[in-house]
């Protein structure tokens, strides 16, 4: 799937691949994730070892910071692919008014340990006019969690956070996690994918123990 946004002398690009687009698991063949980078999106790619931490890399020339340590990817460059990988975790996108793109990897640690806040930070500027885009990750349908990592997001979140497994289980509401940490900034989130666990479209390691992995990318390009 493919969403352009409109920056008057850009144009932002955002794709989320699915199983047929391959495996971009940064620990798999590295001919073939190259191969697959190739297929999916023109540009210079920077995708991050990820590790469900907080650390943003500011990404100053095409290319820097390739499978170098961290969940979060910043830019103003354009031809730059930046790209958050994913099995479950939920990958968001955040696109300024100004030009500065980001895409960041959210898994539950990431996300209660403020990865959302850290991207905007590193973005500058007036969070108000930043645009978020959350990508295909695990719903609260098909995501069991335990009851003290819960309260720890209830402490952090409320309530809304918690939902329930189709199996009836007490489970982590993700996408409301990430729309509420980055409604704390006043930035609205547009889901534009659906639940890992539920679709078969995309890999999911909680629900199938796969081991393949999908990215969401973001790209700026000058209007031609």
């Amino acid at each position: 799937m493919t969403l352009r946004v409109d920056l008057g002398s850009s144009v932002v690009e955002v794709r989320c691949s699915t199983r047929a687009d391959g495996d971009f698991h940064v620990d798999g063949p590295r001919a073939e994730l190259l191969a697959c980078r190739k297929r999916f999106a023109d540009g210079v790619w920077t995708q991050l070892d990820e590790v469900h931490g907080t650390e943003v890399r500011v990404v100053t020339s095409p290319g820097e910071h390739d499978f170098a340590v961290g969940d979060a990817l910043v830019t103003r460059l354009s031809g730059v692919v930046l790209g958050a990988w994913v099995g479950d975790c939920a990958p968001v996108v955040l696109i300024s008014d100004g030009g500065t793109i980001a895409a960041a990897h959210a898994g539950w640690k990431g996300a209660l340990d403020g990865v959302l806040p850290a991207t905007l930070a590193a973005m500058g500027g007036d969070p108000s006019s930043v645009h978020a885009y959350l990508g295909p990750c695990i719903h609260p349908c098909c995501y069991e969690f335990g009851a003290d990592d819960l309260a720890r997001f209830v402490d952090r979140f409320g309530p809304t956070v918690v939902g329930r497994t189709t199996w009836g289980t007490a489970a982590l509401d993700l996408p409301r996690v990430v729309q509420l940490s980055l409604a704390e900034a006043g930035v609205a989130v547009t889901d534009i994918g659906g639940c890992t666990g539920c679709d078969e479209r995309w890999f999911s390691h909680r629900r199938r123990g796969e081991a393949g992995r999908q990215v969401m990318t973001v790209c700026k390009r000058a209007r031609s």
